[in-house]
């Protein structure tokens, strides 16, 4: 039985929904800074001579690349396999102006001249030097609160998004009453401290109505970060962007958000005074006290929280093995999936999710049934289920955290799921196929899934196998018939 690796506060990443896709682009939340805060003590200082080996991935070759992180407590295992130098080489610098150009908007001078000085800093600092310059713009909150809503239905539908809310539902990860749309605007509106956008090129700070300070600082260095991998990495051009696919899309944020959180660190320790970076402590950790992250759905929370904080751990564990060509090289070639990100050896072995069929029951379930949610859900969110709602005896919202029935999750190997519903009846039923490295790890899996069967809407029918296991949940025990026999 494989049992999750402890985490210490040494890694990166951001994240977005397991698929809750209402809103995929690149933010930094405020939990960043109190990990970047905290951090200064547990990073180490930019390696001057990175070592010349870099892990690969063959097993996502060919696949979109995005970054993800997750820290890992065997990462000073593992060996970085030889490579080629990444195919995205750091592009000459272009000769653009050191400083971004502010847009529209005025920025008052002194901030402009803040912004500016640490935009400066951070190329040297990350290794890859601007393509173009990079506007900036301070806006309120309201107005990103607009923004949210305008880009709510680019990549997937609010079809789409009702069925996921109903599927949290059926799980038990969201209340009957719940609002996914609703919980997901509070939760973005209120954590997101700024923002890149690559349809521009430009990166948003959210006006906090308090003088710009550290926690501005670190955060301007987190996005022109974004801006340095977008010019150079095509971002949103490699991004996954098919919601059935939540797992591998969560692991690539990941990398990228690891890789922003661990820069910004790294800049901190270069550029900040010890009383800076203890302000800045004080302030992230103040934030935090009232923080909504602890109020919100753990399904919702665990989605924001993984790329920044598990994303950081991984990238750490990636550049303390090869530096930042590391970095760049994975992402160039993320993980691909969220267990690679929670054992970071499993990507340096490529160890990737073992491939699950599942057959189509729309015709079997007979006439009105339709197919209306696909997914992989993957370790992380088989984690939360398997929490039961539990919470870990020490839990700061923002910050690793050893999450009950963890192990549950930790022999996954993958896993496919289909969702099919009845518009005409009401009736409905959950089709989840997974698999596990090993038997044990399979039985681990039914006996807590037992255990939590109370908590879930409808029926259950656990289905066994050779190292899998078929969980069926169904409106009525009737639509079990469906299932093919044998």
């Amino acid at each position: 039985m494989k049992k999750q690796t402890s985490i210490n506060l040494v890694h990166n990443s951001p994240m977005i929904p397991i698929n809750v896709t209402l809103w995929r682009r690149s933010a930094a939340a405020v939990i960043a800074f109190a990990l970047v805060a905290v951090g200064c003590t547990t990073v180490n200082p930019v390696p001057t001579s990175p070592p010349n080996n870099v892990p690969t991935n063959p097993a996502v070759t060919g696949r979109p690349t995005q970054p993800l992180g997750t820290p890992n407590a065997t990462s000073g295992q593992a060996t970085a396999p030889a490579q080629p130098t990444p195919q995205n080489s750091p592009i000459p610098s272009c000769s653009c102006s050191s400083a971004p150009q502010t847009p529209t908007a005025t920025v008052d001078p002194a901030i402009a001249a803040q912004i500016d000085q640490v935009t400066s800093q951070v190329p040297p600092i990350r290794m890859l030097e601007p393509t173009r310059d990079v506007p900036y713009r301070i806006i309120s909150r309201d107005d990103f609160q607009s923004y949210l809503l305008s880009t709510a239905d680019e990549d997937t539908t609010p079809e789409w998004r009702a069925a996921e809310e109903n599927f949290f539902k059926r799980l038990g990860l969201l209340a009957p009453d719940a609002d996914l749309s609703a919980l997901l605007l509070q939760l973005y509106t209120s954590e997101v401290a700024a923002y890149y956008n690559p349809d521009d090129g430009s990166f948003y700070i959210i006006d906090r109505d308090v003088p710009f300070g550290p926690i501005d600082e670190v955060t301007t260095a987190h996005e022109y970060t974004h801006a340095l991998q977008d010019q150079h990495f095509d971002l949103e051009g490699n991004r996954i962007k098919d919601p059935a696919q939540g797992d591998q899309s969560l692991a690539q944020l990941s990398v990228i958000e690891g890789d922003a959180v661990l820069t910004s660190q790294n800049w901190m320790k270069a550029n900040m005074s010890q009383a800076e970076q203890l302000q800045l402590l004080q302030d992230a950790l103040g934030q935090l006290g009232d923080d909504q992250l602890a109020s919100m759905p753990l399904i919702l929370r665990r989605q924001l929280e993984f790329p920044y904080t598990e994303g950081l751990l991984f990238t750490t564990d990636v550049w303390g093995l090869g530096g930042y060509d590391a970095v760049d090289q994975a992402i160039q070639t993320p993980p691909a999936s969220t267990e690679q990100i929670l054992h970071s050896d499993k990507y340096y072995n490529h160890e990737g999710p073992v491939a699950v069929t599942l057959t189509d029951l729309t015709s079997a379930l007979g006439s009105g049934f339709t197919n209306d949610y696909q997914q992989t859900m993957g370790e992380l969110n088989i984690q939360v289920l398997a929490t039961g709602g539990e919470k870990p005896p020490l839990d700061v919202p923002g910050l690793p955290a050893q999450w009950p029935h963890a192990e549950v999750a930790a022999g996954w190997g993958g896993d496919k799921l289909n969702m099919y519903d009845n518009a005409s009846n009401g009736q409905w039923l959950v089709d989840w196929q997974t698999a596990w490295d090993t038997q044990g790890d399979a039985d681990e899996f039914s006996a807590r899934m037992n255990e939590l069967a109370s908590t879930f809407q409808g029926s259950l029918r656990l289905i066994p196998g050779p190292q899998t296991v078929r969980f069926v949940l169904a409106s009525d025990p009737s639509l079990f018939l469906a299932l093919p026999s044998g």
